[in-house]
Parts: structure tokens; sequence; C-alpha cells
């Protein structure tokens, strides 16, 4: 079943693109949707084959930022899954890229429960995310590819600070 998110806002620079469909999206983003993008760009040049694994990393992704109940019907519609989650990844093709749903209000809900940092846990997600859009299942290669990828994001953040 291909993914329906009609309505979107998009913002994009060539190889990702950001859709924000979610009213209060921009008050519970934690990063600037231009920021969001530099960080997915960074992570797409990360070579997943750098983790031994043979994998690859796709050559485009669409993030779409929403909220829980958008997230929820994806989950239920595409994996059998009941509830919201906090990303959800489809894989693209040669010719299509990599879509990720990231559900702003699991994000800002997880970095309340759990202390974290909203910034670093956006970036985390979007690591994770990214690392099954190289089709990667959960496990040490899995984590130690997303490592590489929020590296490559902080990297490209830091320096755009600069």
């Amino acid at each position: 079943m291909p993914l329906s998110l009609s309505g979107a806002s998009a913002a994009s620079a060539g190889r990702v693109t950001v859709f924000r469909r979610y009213s209060q999206g921009g008050a519970l983003a934690p990063l600037h949707w231009r920021q969001i993008r530099t960080a997915l760009d960074a992570m797409l040049d990360v070579p997943a084959d750098s983790c031994g694994c043979g994998s690859y990393t796709p050559t485009a992704v669409e993030l779409f930022l929403l909220d829980d109940a958008a997230v929820a019907k994806a989950n239920a519609r595409h994996l059998g899954c009941a509830g919201p989650t906090n990303v959800l990844s489809f894989p693209g093709g040669t010719d299509a890229p990599g879509v990720l749903l990231l559900s702003l209000d699991t994000l800002q809900r997880e970095c309340l429960l759990y202390g974290q940092d909203p910034s670093e846990h956006a970036i985390r997600l979007l690591a994770h995310g990214m690392g099954h859009l190289c089709g990667l299942d959960h496990g040490p290669v899995m984590d130690a590819l997303c490592e590489q990828f929020m590296d490559a994001a902080w990297a490209a953040l830091c320096s755009e600070e600069a």
C-alpha cells in the first residue's frame, strides 16, 4: 500500500524533503526543519557498508513530521500495530526515496519520560529510522551504523553554526 499523506507542506533540497503536516509541529520540533534537513543530508553521506553489514544507504529520504494520530494510523495500516510509535521507516528503492514518519508527540513524551534532550533524541530517532531504511534490523550492527549517522549529523549541524 502506498503512503498517502496529502496536505503536507514540503521543503526540499535535492536528496532530502521535509514535510510538515502537523500544525503545532513548529512548536514541538526541537530542531528547525532546515536543521533536520541538514542532519538527514549528512546521514545520507555515510556509507552503510562502512559497518561491514553489506547494506546500502538510500539516495534520498522524505521525512514527514506528524502527530501521534497520523503515525498510529500508518502503524496500523502498514504494520498491523496499534497505537503510535516514535519513528516508522519505509525503504524506497532505486527510483523512490526512503520515507520516515516521525511523531513529534511521541518524541516530546519520550524526552519527558526518559529525561532526554529533545534535539539529541530527535537526531537519535532519525538515525534509527535511517538504519531501517538501510535494511537493518535491531542489533549491534544497526547500533554501530546509527552512531555513525548521529556523528555525521552533529558534525554537519556544528559546522553549519560556525
